[in-house]
């Protein structure tokens, strides 16, 4: 079987897995056993190992890394998944000092600094590390020995050393990565385990990888070949509908390339990625203004193709954000996502996420007080943002609400500081990543620049307009047809001065929210799909909406709203305060393929403007039209949602009817 058709039949498989079935063999070992309600010490390290010393090693012909977890239906009637063992993933594992190091390296650091610090505390977390790494080093040779026996030498001799011991070509890189990936978020972990930066920590088994011989074309399929196998774990539908029952279910799982420092092995990433694409893992692009201009035009090659599997941000705004924050050097020059167009502190943290119910709090403050003009309205608006950002941040600091990682021995081993303080996330951390997300953005700044130029300025009086809006426009026609001759975000006009007010607003009310010295407040324009599912709760708004229908998605304008062309659009959004965010997407939509070099310009004339995020999707309205009646056509048919790729099918239905809902342009 050659290697094309290897990576086509792994995909193959992905397609052939139910997505009612779980990891049959950890929910049999975990629901046989009987929860002490006193745990001792080592119990969560103990789980660990009798997972990984009870489960088999399955390979299949066409694995070219091995790992994979046998899947089944549901036996008997215990929750699935078992919780006994969870992790909420969530962060961007050092994937880089593994291989440098392996476990054992990593496991004498731990061990020095225990002595060092003196205390049970670092004493018990040092031998739960022990405990978890001498399991995942007997796991590791049972599957060694497997592929022995399935003929994949490669693979056996790469796993007869990694992940205990570092790592010594690409492929041992690879093969070492892949195991504690799948074993992290199949086994003891959750979703959303980033892959970081491999083309910068890769860089130097890559050299060790041409030295023996092995062709760029052989190093690109293998590359292909181990992307593929993220989409093996977490199932094809999204996170909020028809769950695979599996802990990493839908996990996004982001590849990281840095333009400013791309090199050879860069560009066999994006080659490798056109040959998978797949929904996972995205390829997240921070592209700086001193990328190499053939890594910059790959880039765009590559989206032109994989389309929502790729996505750019703006390198420049990122690191002056993170400056802003009085951030290290090594963190200022590595801006990491982990999923979801999500900020993330690279290597250091595991993500924390709010989503503040902007929209409800705009209508509260608007449905029970009178305001004489917008100024007064904003304050008022953000002083209730602030007091919400404000409570959440509280609440989290209760050790029963923290991410607490005492139970997560395997994933900490990974996080910087923990291993040098002996104590888990949060307390052994430097850094607390708080993500803020402020979601409803142009609904909010539509409806502002209405009430400032209907009411404020005297045309309707305060009072209709509420009474307007209670009555979701029944019987207020006149009212209605007012707002809608009022102009929208999205047309580059000087009407989007209101949307750009209401993210200042949103923006500086989190920046102002009180928090501890170690918790790094990232506010975002990001509302994942809350924009849908909180519109049953909001009220009709000033912009036209009605009452439970959806407010504007991300940083995008109100579905429809933009009726001038990209350029006007992207122009809109480069006036919004994106050197003060740290995240958020930008969904660009388009009715047909675009090629490299105009995606390029575009991106090129957006991020010179300002603007921060970009990531597309080609929506072509008859196809998706007959996937929703022939889903069996389309199984591969990926769109971009919010900051990730979701295959249409799979998608419920009100989402497919928003993705439909977008202004689709032609270029």
């Amino acid at each position: 079987m050659t290697d094309l058709k290897k990576i086509e039949a792994l995909k193959e498989l992905v397609f052939a897995q139910s997505n009612q079935h779980c990891f049959v063999e950890r929910e049999r070992y975990l629901n046989s056993l009987t929860v002490p309600e006193e745990k001792p010490e080592g119990y969560y390290a103990d789980l660990v190992a009798g997972i990984l010393d009870f489960v088999s090693t399955p390979i299949e012909d066409c694995d070219t890394f091995v790992g994979r977890v046998v899947e089944g239906p549901p036996e008997g009637d215990a929750p699935c998944p078992n919780r006994t063992l969870f992790a909420k993933g969530h962060i961007t594992p050092d994937y880089q000092k593994l291989l440098e190091k392996g476990y054992c390296g990593i496991l004498d650091e731990i061990r020095a600094n225990a002595a060092r610090l003196g205390t049970p505390a670092a004493a018990s977390y040092a031998r739960n590390a022990e405990i978890v790494i001498k399991a995942v080093g007997r796991f590791a040779q049972r599957y060694a020995a497997a592929a022995a026996a399935a003929g994949k030498h490669r693979a056996a001799g790469a796993l007869s050393r990694v992940p205990l011991q570092p790592a010594y070509d690409l492929f041992s890189a690879l093969q070492c990565i892949w195991l504690m990936h799948m074993i992290a978020s199949c086994y003891v972990g959750s979703r959303d385990y980033g892959f970081g930066y491999m083309d910068e920590y890769l860089y130097p088994y890559y050299q060790m990888e041409k030295e023996k011989g092995t062709t760029d074309r052989e190093i690109v399929l293998m590359l292909a070949s181990f992307f593929v196998k993220p989409n093996e774990i977490c199932g094809r539908h999204p996170h909020n509908y028809r769950q695979k029952p599996v802990l990493s279910h839908s996990a996004k799982q982001y590849v990281l390339l840095d333009g400013g420092k791309a090199n050879h092995l860069s560009e066999l990433i994006l080659e490798a990625s056109r040959i998978s694409c797949m929904a996972q893992p995205i390829f997240t692009v921070i592209l700086s203004e001193n990328a190499p201009e053939r890594f910059g035009q790959a880039v765009f090659d590559t989206m032109s193709v994989t389309t929502d599997k790729l996505q750019v941000y703006n390198c420049q705004l990122l690191k002056g954000f993170l400056r802003a924050k009085h951030m290290p050097d090594e963190i200022v020059e590595r801006p990491a996502f982990t999923a979801c167009c999500t900020a993330d502190i690279y290597r250091h943290t595991c993500r924390e996420e709010f989503y503040l119910p902007t929209a409800q709090l705009f209508c509260d403050v608007l449905y029970h007080h009178k305001f004489a003009d917008k100024e007064a309205f904003l304050a008022a608006f953000g002083a209730a943002v602030t007091k919400a950002c404000e409570d959440y941040l509280s609440e989290s600091r209760y050790p029963e609400a923290d991410w607490c990682r005492k139970v997560f021995v395997l994933d900490t081993l990974l996080l910087s500081t923990c291993n040098e303080n002996c104590d888990y996330p949060p307390y052994g951390s430097k850094y607390r990543a708080k993500n803020i997300f402020l979601p409803g953005m142009a609904t909010l700044g539509d409806s502002l620049c209405a009430l400032d130029r209907l009411v404020f300025r005297g045309q309707i009086s305060y009072e209709r307009m509420m009474a307007a809006l209670r009555a979701d426009f029944e019987g207020y026609e006149d009212v209605y047809a007012e707002i809608c001759a009022c102009p929208k975000f999205g047309n580059d006009t000087d009407a989007d001065c209101y949307t750009v007010a209401v993210a200042d607003t949103m923006i500086g009310a989190v920046e102002r929210a009180e928090h501890l010295p170690q918790e790094i407040v990232l506010p975002s324009l990001y509302s994942l799909e809350r924009n849908n599912v909180w519109a049953p709760e909001i009220p009709a708004t000033p912009d036209g909406r009605r009452s439970g229908q959806p407010i504007s998605e991300n940083q995008s304008p109100v579905y429809g709203a933009d009726r001038k062309g990209m350029t006007a659009l992207l122009n809109s959004l480069a006036k919004l305060p994106f050197e003060r965010t740290a995240g958020g997407g930008l969904n660009l939509t388009f009715s047909a393929p675009v090629r490299g070099d105009i995606l390029k310009a575009l991106a090129k004339a957006y991020f010179e403007k300002g603007g921060l995020h970009m990531g597309i999707t080609v929506l072509d309205r008859q196809t998706l039209k007959d996937a929703m009646v022939h889903p069996e056509k389309y199984r591969s048919l990926t769109v971009r949602l919010y900051g990730f790729s979701e295959y249409f099918v799979t998608l419920p239905e009100w989402q497919q009817l928003a993705v439909l809902e977008r202004t689709a342009y032609e270029v």
